[in-house]
């Protein structure tokens, strides 16, 4: 089957695109997906409503490791980017940050304010209050209207307790904070800056009313981003509409046939796609770039089986470390290969044994 093509007067076949040009498209192919929508249009609520009101809302993101939660943000912040007002100031409407692994409050406030241009190390020395204060101070002055915390995880413990009262109390901190005077008993405008925390299942404990009730009260919106499962009709069926769409954003003149049924009626290609990746985004997306990759450059109208299977034999170590667990240890998940492997060419049947020649 060939891709309809909606307007033939501007598209043209992607056979006749150069080779740079589409494998450079397989990096920013984006499948829209529902809960995408849902907590950008949440993102944009709160930014909205911050100079309104006397307390920030933030909001808690999470899921397990591979479901496509970074992507998510990094779409929104690419939506949204820093600029330089009339006067030359930076603006910088959405702050993403990514935590290192094993932070403390501490560590966050330095890498904060690294990135929001302070790296001199007379800006990073001193107490948590301290640190704390002039991330607040940077934020308002650079008018930053959401703070994104991804990977907030990583500032807790492995079992994801014995920090999370602490890391609690200071995101409550800096996010609540205020510079109340006499005029402005409420607040200066700006101060009011929600907050996104995004993270495995620990990053929920943070928020947990029993951790810090206050801060739980201040974070009424909360979202978890789920892998594709695959056992009721309804969900087969979703994970089929999304390979569907997928399939759609790659750049070739056919259809691959991801998620459609074969001339039999049979699922093979998503039933197999499932099995390697565990309806995981982030595998989905090795598997599939790579199996496209390799039709591209040999020359193929379409990805076909053994393309997937070249792909994960190709990438079986980049599958399997980031075939992780909720909370980012390694479960017992392996990486199989379902995907037929190419046919071997076939041999020439050799003609008598060649002996020694003499030279000439």
């Amino acid at each position: 089957m060939t891709k309809e093509i909606a307007t033939p007067d501007q598209d043209i076949p992607w056979s006749s695109v150069p080779v740079g040009q589409r494998l450079a498209h397989l990096k920013g192919m984006v499948v829209d997906r529902d809960i995408e929508r849902q907590i950008h249009d949440v993102f944009d609520v709160v930014r909205e409503a911050r100079m309104a009101a006397n307390e920030p809302a933030n909001v808690v993101v999470i899921g397990e490791t591979g479901v496509g939660k970074s992507d998510i943000l990094k779409r929104y912040l690419a939506k949204n980017p820093s600029y330089r007002l009339p006067d030359k100031r930076l603006k910088r409407p959405v702050f993403l940050i990514e935590i290192r692994n094993q932070s403390t409050p501490r560590s966050v406030a330095r890498q904060m304010l690294r990135q929001l241009g302070l790296t001199e190390r007379r800006f990073l020395v001193g107490a948590i209050p301290d640190l704390t204060a002039l991330v607040k101070h940077q934020l308002i002055i650079q008018q930053v209207e959401l703070c994104i915390l991804d990977e907030f995880n990583n500032t807790l413990s492995d079992d994801g307790r014995v920090r999370s009262s602490r890391v609690a109390e200071w995101v409550k901190d800096l996010c609540k904070s205020k510079t109340r005077t006499d005029e402005e008993p409420d607040g200066l405008p700006g101060e009011i800056i929600p907050f996104a925390m995004v993270g495995t299942a620990k990053t929920g404990r943070i928020v947990d009313p029993i951790e810090n009730e206050e801060l739980a009260s201040l974070t009424p919106y909360r979202f978890q981003v789920e892998r594709y499962p695959y056992d009721t009709e309804d969900q087969v069926s979703e994970f089929r509409r999304f390979l569907d769409d997928l399939d759609q954003e790659l750049p070739f003149d056919e259809f691959s046939h991801l998620g459609a049924a074969d001339d039999q009626g049979r699922y093979d290609l998503a039933d197999k796609i499932h099995v390697a990746t565990y309806g995981l985004l982030r595998q989905v997306g090795y598997l599939v770039r790579e199996a496209a990759r390799l039709a591209i450059v040999g020359g193929d109208d379409r990805i076909r089986e053994h393309h997937l299977h070249r792909s994960v034999e190709n990438q079986r170590g980049l599958l399997q470390s980031n075939l992780l667990s909720e909370d980012g240890k390694a479960e017992k998940r392996s990486v199989t290969n379902p995907f037929k492997a190419p046919l071997a060419p076939s041999r020439p049947e050799r003609g008598s044994k060649r002996g020694f020649q003499k030279a000439a």
